[in-house]
């Protein structure tokens, strides 16, 4: 079956396979101690995404807690900063956003923090703001925070004739598009927008303090690098048919695509033509698959 995500997360390898249903299962690492002598062996169990639903500890959050002192940095324009109990704030100027998590003597994520006020006044120089947002995503981890509801923004009310409501929509549809991987996050208050970057802050520390302990722990004979497939099967499918209006048969498809069983193509042509992607003609090995003009690809 072919694999769409394989990843290694603490003691498990999560696998997302490339099929319509029950396609997440992984395998869980676990290091015991034996009874009757010193050292420890390794246990491996599979767990299918039944298994994973049923199981007791599936409402448990992912990261663990971590030792490590939190450190934060504050940039030095900041005139009210927010407060971060139990961490060690210093004040210092940021290369991008207002706050700053120090890991190992280096920046590993940044939040940019804007009022409602200042997001409207932002408005008026897009360009410069769009610059600043791209600094942001140059960070491993950032977010930009806005001390507001998304609906204050669409209230004529609140924008007092400064923008039209439709203004305030468009810019900030557009600030998410440009910036797909940056969290844009509406925290109805300043106490709200603290706490949820004091809550990020908090989870970066535990992801990296987890990513650390991994690279001590040898769970396999080789690394097992992360793995996200390039191209689903049936776009690699739709590619193939795209490229030939002639049409393909199964064999012909086949022999594009070695690294997958013929009866798994098989099922996804079925899968394809019960959506109305892909049409047939023939029967048997003569049958010639044909891809629909018009028709957008449903992944299953």
């Amino acid at each position: 079956m072919p694999i769409a995500h394989l990843e290694r997360f603490g003691r498990s390898i999560r696998v997302v396979l490339d099929r319509p249903t029950k396609k997440r299962c992984e395998f869980l690492i676990i290091e015991k101690p034996y009874k009757t002598k010193e050292g420890t062996y390794e246990q491996i169990f599979f767990r299918t995404q039944a298994a994973i639903n049923s199981h007791k500890s599936k409402s448990r959050v992912s990261l663990q807690p971590a030792n490590s002192i939190m450190q934060i940095a504050v940039d030095i324009q900041e005139r009210y900063p927010w407060k971060f109990p139990k961490a060690e704030v210093r004040k210092m100027k940021l290369p991008a956003g207002d706050y700053a998590l120090l890991w190992q003597d280096r920046i590993a994520a940044v939040v940019e923090r804007k009022t409602y006020e200042n997001l409207l006044t932002d408005f008026g120089s897009i360009v410069v703001l769009h610059q600043s947002l791209q600094e942001l995503c140059t960070f491993p981890f950032a977010a930009f925070i806005i001390e507001a509801n998304y609906g204050d923004f669409l209230d004529p009310k609140r924008l007092g004739g400064r923008w039209p409501p439709s203004h305030g929509y468009r810019v900030i549809s557009e600030l998410q598009v440009m910036h797909p991987h940056l969290p844009i996050v509406f925290a109805r208050t300043r106490k709200e927008a603290n706490l949820w970057a004091y809550g990020f802050f908090r989870a970066v520390i535990k992801y990296l303090s987890q990513k650390e302990k991994e690279q001590q722990i040898i769970l396999t004979s080789e690394p097992l690098v992360p793995y996200t497939a390039v191209e689903r099967l049936d776009d690699r499918v739709m590619k193939l048919l795209k490229t030939a209006p002639e049409g393909l048969s199964l064999s012909e498809i086949s022999l594009q695509c070695a690294d997958i069983g013929k009866e798994i193509i098989q099922r996804a042509l079925q899968r394809m033509k019960a959506h109305s992607i892909v049409s047939r003609s023939g029967r048997g090995k003569k049958a010639k698959w044909f891809f629909v003009q018009g028709q957008k690809h449903l992944n299953g």
